[in-house]
């Protein structure tokens, strides 16, 4: 099941056709390098926009990263946990 979180982490982006992908991030002292992106929308908060993506690590963890365009900073949203 998926638990709610709402921590602020770093993130390493790569810019593919205007379009932001993430790469790995730092929580809790740890990087996490991302094997994949298995979905990403967008959702609108007033005049800016708040990106969310789904990715899994190297280690098939799976967690929902957000990126909030006015804050301009990166939070982990969720993360699976058995």
């Amino acid at each position: 099941m998926y638990q709610d979180m709402d921590e602020l982490i770093e993130v390493v982006v790569l810019f593919e056709a205007r379009r932001m992908k993430p790469m790995r991030f730092r929580w809790n002292g740890r990087v996490y390098k991302i094997s994949e992106v298995t979905g990403d929308w967008k959702t609108d908060v007033g005049a800016y926009k708040v990106h969310h993506y789904a990715v899994v690590d190297n280690s098939s963890n799976f967690f929902q990263l957000t990126f909030d365009e006015r804050q301009t900073n990166w939070i982990i949203s969720k993360i699976w946990v058995e």
